[in-house]
């Protein structure tokens, strides 16, 4: 699928939105309180953005016959070498640390485990704080989004048959309504199960709004382009809101204002160099998510064993470009062109919409 103009926004938004995540989590590990810290909601664009664009890049091709195991290989090409590279990263640090450090607090045995599970996207329980626990991916935190994604996908895949305006409503709500019980979680064993109404909500939220496209024309309406400002402004406070926000706030931006700017931002077409930038945005938005914790784990370690001290502002100023970098080289030099193996391993002519981004590297 080509990067139709009418994307360009909702790929600007993912990148926008990936480093507000990068910003969230330095808040939490260097302790910079008022350092984006409510970004975390980005989790639910993500998911929901997920939703529409794959329907866009992939609803027609299931009505012409595609297969759910091409549309698997696609999705797992186009996800699981980054998930690799993340967890390699991660466990390469711990291991570090045990080799020249004489970290004993770090098991290998664990780490093994972890690694092992972590390269499948697998998730792990009762992992010591050492290695990166209670997180259900000890390795590479933000993962569980990722595994979540997979999970996703696989149940539109096999309910493809079932796809359709009241099928996309009824999970949606149901994965709502399940969000508004169980908090929205996944991250840690005590609240992994309540990051599948998390994904369900939105995501199939997104297809909803696929299909009331299909069906009512909903791009066309004039008004999506006028609540697109005030939807992405209202974002913006929320995100930097000084202190943590209430559940019921998350909640209602989840299922009101993060359709707004999907439905916004893709009735914006964007020409010339601004649409570069937001297409450059929408590439770095999966790198980006899925390797600024392990990039960061890197950089902080080399980092206090250098300067003996922690200077959280210091650290900020500089992690942040740095992990833009080495998340854009890696994606260059390393994740494309592993791509481009497994994509000439199963055939070029059968999965080269694993290459394009706007196919839904949606990341979390």
């Amino acid at each position: 699928m080509n990067k139709s103009s009418h994307l360009a926004v909702p790929d600007c938004l993912r990148g926008v939105a990936a480093i507000s995540v990068l910003l969230f989590h330095l808040n939490h590990w260097l302790g910079i309180a008022w350092l984006a810290p409510n970004a975390g909601i980005a989790v639910d664009f993500f998911f929901g953005l997920s939703g529409y664009v794959l329907c866009v890049a992939y609803r027609g091709r299931f009505d012409r016959g595609m297969s759910g195991a091409l549309f698997a290989r696609i999705r797992l090409i186009r996800l699981m070498p980054m998930i690799v590279i993340g967890t390699l990263l991660s466990a390469s640090y711990l291991a570090a640390r045990v080799i020249l450090l004489h970290d004993a607090d770090i098991h290998p045995g664990w780490l093994a485990a972890a690694t092992l599970l972590g390269l499948s996207c697998i998730p792990v329980f009762g992992a010591p704080h050492a290695i990166g626990g209670p997180q259900v991916f000890p390795l590479n935190g933000p993962e569980y989004t990722l595994f979540l994604e997979l999970v996703v996908n696989l149940f539109w895949m096999l309910t493809r048959r079932f796809d359709g305006m009241k099928f996309a409503f009824a999970v949606a709500l149901a994965g709502y309504a399940l969000t508004a019980v169980s908090g929205m979680g996944g991250d840690t064993p005590e609240t992994f199960l309540s990051g599948f109404p998390r994904v369900f909500g939105p995501y199939y939220l997104g297809v909803l709004l696929y299909h009331g496209d299909v069906k009512f024309g909903l791009l066309s309406l004039r008004i999506w382009k006028s609540l697109f400002l005030p939807a992405s402004v209202a974002t913006v406070v929320i995100m930097a809101w000084n202190g943590q926000i209430p559940f019921v706030v998350q909640w209602l931006w989840a299922a009101s204002v993060m359709p707004l700017l999907i439905l916004g931002g893709s009735s914006v077409a964007l020409v010339g160099p601004v649409r570069a930038v937001a297409l450059v945005l929408g590439e770095l938005s999966y790198p980006v998510y899925a390797l600024h914790y392990p990039l960061f784990v890197w950089l902080n370690g080399i980092y206090q064993a250098l300067m003996h001290r922690k200077d959280p502002l210091i650290e900020a100023a500089l992690f942040v470009p740095l992990i833009l970098l080495a998340s854009y080289l890696i994606m260059r030099f390393v994740d494309t062109p592993a791509r481009a193996v497994l994509v000439s391993r199963f055939g070029r002519s059968t999965v080269k919409p694993v290459l394009d981004s706007t196919a839904a590297d949606t990341p979390v």
